[in-house]
């Protein structure tokens, strides 16, 4: 695992390591005082194929996938409507 220190410009912007140039996108996650970067290939399905077998079909688990990600964020919004 690596590190980068890198600066924030006057417009909030970030220059990624050139190690990371191959990565089209990455999703940043706020977690309060930090944020994770998960960087995203360019072709995620390309970069993945083979990964993990399944009998299911791309589109069930692409259904499945967005049930769980819609479920977990309803249900995170839900207790921080209770903590604040």
């Amino acid at each position: 695992m690596w590190g980068s220190v890198v600066k924030i410009d006057d417009r909030g912007r970030i220059r990624l390591p050139g190690r990371l140039a191959k990565f089209g996108s990455v999703i940043i996650i706020d977690v309060g005082e930090y944020f994770i970067g998960i960087p995203i290939p360019k072709d995620p399905l390309a970069a993945t194929s083979g990964i993990i077998r399944s009998e299911k079909s791309i589109e069930e688990l692409k259904k499945e996938a967005e049930e769980d990600a819609l479920r977990d964020a309803l249900e995170r919004a839900r207790r921080m409507r209770h903590v604040d």
